[in-house]
């Protein structure tokens, strides 16, 4: 164990200028915890004996860094490092804070013994090897027994009143290092769960995301279940506990919900699925270009695979509510993707998620259901009902196709019947197929517009315009028309009121899908 040279090469500069500040500095946090467990780390804390106000912004030239002020109250700041970093590539950044008393004081207001640790930036700057380490390293509370152990552990029991925040950082640690959560700190989570009800949306967000990154999503979920946290998260899946499904579904619809979330790892190659063999997910449609789409940022640290299975706990949130008995008796949840997308706006806006984020998860919740009611009667889609599909789901299409998936393995559970699987696989393959051509066939060609519909037909501006104009586009993009002239001809059809099928709003016709809703 011991600094790589460019981290070294970082720690000598900042002691370097420590020193002409008159400045004692100490390594402290997830950097030491993660040297000790020889895991890479994109950032530094320091704690200094100096008000970061003044010397702050000093470091930071002499770095050639920029100083950022996070929390002037607590006196904790960020000094962003030069990108491309040069010799000290792999460290994005410094989060530094004043020590108030002394480095005791400092780490006893810390959170776990396993981040409660310091290191003299002065050892640390001179050291390579964990002989040179080890020694100098400042332990009051037992990190490295517990970094032994594997055990997260409070430094006190006012951690959590202090910071809400906290508690969610306990179960992500733990899950993201293999650690257990030692008894004492999981009976103090669940007496002060109510402290994460204080905490700004924009905090809980990034320790959400931070959590959706793991391949045990579901583990931290029903963790957070059992400690009363995830209810004051998100109170609106509450009913969802006690919400039996039809004959179909394996598991009630929280359930359900949390392994659809495992599934969609499990889909996209990141986590095991013990429900079913990797013959499984082999059937699945997957390319290098899928699998860059799931890992494009969506916003800040958040990405496509992030949000869909942050859908994937979400999509069925309105089922409570829509939960009825037909006339045979069976269960039905009628519109529940319709009226679940307002709910996941409104959670994920509470939350302090961005825009495009919220649209995200909002439409594929809308749209869960749509890949499998254009498999009617088992018939693979024509190109009509997937340039309908391709048109409404735009930008989330292939999202929406994966969560189908997942919300097919997490219905079905060990019951996965295979025959229905491939045939749910196959029209997920076929869209994907024809995504290109047909988009580029939209593209390629605008036989007639507004103006054309204006002149020719003497209409007047408003909707009908661009209900002909999509028609148009849709029959050209599925090799129905190709000319001018055969456009023109499907306009007046439309207007005369005897082709108006061609312009239904809807896109899809509900009915028989390969897994009932």
């Amino acid at each position: 164990m011991g600094f790589e040279p460019h981290i070294l090469n970082l720690l000598t500069l900042m002691q370097n200028a420590c020193q002409q500040s008159h400045t004692r500095a100490y390594i402290v946090g997830g950097f030491l915890r993660d040297l000790l467990l020889h895991r890479p780390a994109e950032d530094i804390d320091i704690a200094i004996t100096a008000d970061i106000e003044n010397t702050g912004p000093q470091l930071a030239e002499q770095l050639d860094g920029r100083f950022i002020r996070l929390d002037e109250p607590n006196h904790i700041a960020r000094i962003t490092l030069p990108r491309p970093p040069g010799s000290i590539a792999g460290i994005k950044h410094l989060d530094i804070n004043t020590i108030v008393n002394n480095i005791l004081s400092d780490l006893a207001r810390r959170d776990f013994t396993v981040n409660a640790m310091a290191l003299p930036l002065e050892s640390a700057a001179i050291s390579s090897t964990a002989s040179d380490i080890l020694p100098d390293i400042i332990d009051p509370y037992g990190g490295r027994d517990d970094i032994e152990r594997k055990i997260i552990a409070t430094v006190s029991d006012r951690v959590f009143a202090e910071d809400g925040l906290r508690l969610l950082r306990s179960v992500r640690l733990s899950i993201e290092l293999g650690f257990g959560i030692d008894s004492a700190t999981l009976d103090l989570i669940r007496k002060q769960a109510h402290y994460i009800n204080g905490i700004a949306g924009e905090r809980i967000r990034e320790e959400l995301l931070r959590i959706f990154k793991q391949t045990q999503t579901g583990n931290v979920i029903l963790l957070l279940d059992a400690l009363g946290v995830l209810e004051r998260l998100i109170p609106e899946l509450l009913p969802c506990r006690q919400t039996l499904q039809p004959k179909e579904h394996h598991w009630p619809v929280f359930g359900h919900s949390v392994k659809c979330v495992d599934a969609v790892d499990f889909l996209l190659g990141k986590g095991n699925w013990p429900y079913a063999s990797d013959a499984v997910r082999e059937t699945v449609p997957w390319s290098e270009k899928l699998c860059k789409h799931f890992h494009s940022t969506v916003t800040g640290i958040s990405s496509r695979r992030d949000i869909l299975k942050i859908a994937a706990l979400l999509h069925d949130i309105a089922k409570p509510e829509t939960r009825t008995l037909n006339s045979e008796g069976r269960i039905r949840f009628y519109s529940h993707p319709a009226k679940g997308a307002p709910v996941v706006r409104d959670i994920l806006a509470r939350l302090r998620f961005s825009s495009k984020e919220i649209k995200m998860a909002s439409g594929l919740t809308h749209h869960h259901l749509r890949p499998v009611q254009m498999n009617q009667r088992a018939q693979l889609p024509t190109d009509r009902a997937i340039y309908r599909y391709l048109r409404d789901t735009g930008d989330i299409a292939i999202d929406t196709l994966f969560l189908s998936l997942a919300d097919h393995l997490a219905a079905r559970g060990p019951d996965l019947e295979s025959g229905f699987w491939a045939q749910h696989c196959r029209v997920a393959r076929l869209v994907i197929d024809k995504m290109e051509s047909l988009a580029n066939s939209k593209k390629k060609v605008r036989l007639i517009n507004g103006h054309d519909l204006l002149d020719n037909f003497k209409l007047s501006p408003g909707p009908l315009i661009a209900k002909i104009l999509e028609a148009v586009a849709e029959a050209y993009a599925v090799g129905e028309i190709s000319t001018r002239e055969q456009a023109l001809e499907l306009a007046e059809k439309i207007i005369s009121n005897r082709g108006i099928e061609q312009v239904d709003p809807s896109g899809y016709r509900q009915g028989k899908g390969i897994v009932k809703p």
